[in-house]
C-alpha cells in the first residue's frame, strides 16, 4: 500500500500515516478509513502522525489545500483532530496560509507542520496528556 498505518509506539496515543512511494489522496483516505477498525477498540484521546518522508512524489497530489484539512480528522471518538505532519515538500507548506508555529486549524482540529525529528517529538509532547481546546 502507498499508505500504510501504524502506531508509533505501544502507548497507542499516536498514530502514524506514512506515505511510501508514488501514492495520491484517495491513498491516503483508504488508509484513514481502514484504521478506524485500529482505533475502534481505544478509550484514550489519539493524535496522528502524518509522515511524507519516505514519499517518491517530488512534488504533492492536486488539492492539497482541501485535503490537508482532512488530516487528523475526528472520524473516531478517540481522535483529538490534532495532526502533525513531517516530510512536506517546501512549496507545499508554502502554497498553505499558515500561522503561527507552522499550523493550520481545520473544523474540528489542528495540523501543525514540523520540518525534523526534534519538532516532531515536542509537538507531540505538547499534546501529550492535554485534550484539545
Amino acid at each position: 500500500m502507498p499508505i500504510r498505518y501504524e502506531w508509533k509506539d505501544a502507548s497507542k496515543r499516536v498514530i502514524c500515516y506514512i506515505a511510501e512511494g508514488d501514492w495520491n489522496w484517495k491513498d491516503y483516505h483508504h488508509a484513514a478509513r481502514a484504521s478506524a477498525f485500529t482505533l475502534a477498540g481505544v478509550d484514550h484521546p489519539v493524535d496522528c502522525l502524518i509522515d511524507l518522508r519516505a514519499s517518491a512524489r517530488r512534488s504533492l497530489p492536486a488539492g492539497l489545500a482541501a485535503h490537508v484539512r482532512s488530516f487528523g480528522r475526528k472520524m473516531q471518538a478517540c481522535l483529538t483532530g490534532r495532526a502533525v505532519v513531517i516530510g512536506m515538500p517546501k512549496e507545499g507548506i508554502d502554497s498553505l496560509m499558515l500561522g503561527d508555529e507552522n499550523t493550520l486549524f481545520t473544523s474540528d482540529g489542528l495540523v501543525r507542520f514540523v520540518a525534523n525529528d526534534a519538532e516532531l517529538e515536542q509537538a507531540l509532547q505538547a499534546w501529550a496528556g492535554h485534550p484539545p481546546a
